[in-house]
């Protein structure tokens, strides 16, 4: 079973860019991640900017039995297909931007259970879903 986040960074419009991550959303496992490798704004831009992920670090490919730099395994990686964003999946999906009232909500209906935040000059914060 997942353990599905949203992990992004605060806009200093008070709005929040996020994407979708399927696995291992819990904070034990994402937390020591987003602390180690995606430490400053730049870095966690980076992340976000490719869209919806399955995990947020892993040596897996998709449909291999490869393997590589551990590193997050982004949606958009599986290729064309019916997983592909514009079916009413999140395979593929961009980031979303959205106000501060609106983040639980929004990301709930993803099925998120947890959402992190980056917050320049502040680091990361855990919300629990």
């Amino acid at each position: 079973m997942a353990t599905r986040s949203a992990i992004g960074y605060a806009l200093p419009s008070g709005k929040v860019r996020a994407v979708y991550c399927h696995w291992d959303g819990y904070p034990s496992h994402q937390l020591p991640i987003l602390k180690e490798h995606y430490n400053s704004l730049p870095k966690v831009r980076a992340l976000v900017k490719p869209g919806s992920m399955s995990s947020l670090r892993t040596s897996q490919i998709w449909e291999s039995d490869a393997t590589r730099d551990p590193q997050p395994l982004y949606h958009h990686e599986r290729g064309a297909g019916p997983w592909c964003a514009g079916d009413g999946s999140n395979y593929g999906d961009p980031p979303s931007t959205v106000t501060e009232a609106d983040i639980e909500p929004h990301w709930r209906d993803y099925g998120c259970e947890h959402l992190y935040v980056f917050r320049p000059g502040y680091g990361w914060f855990h919300y629990e879903l």
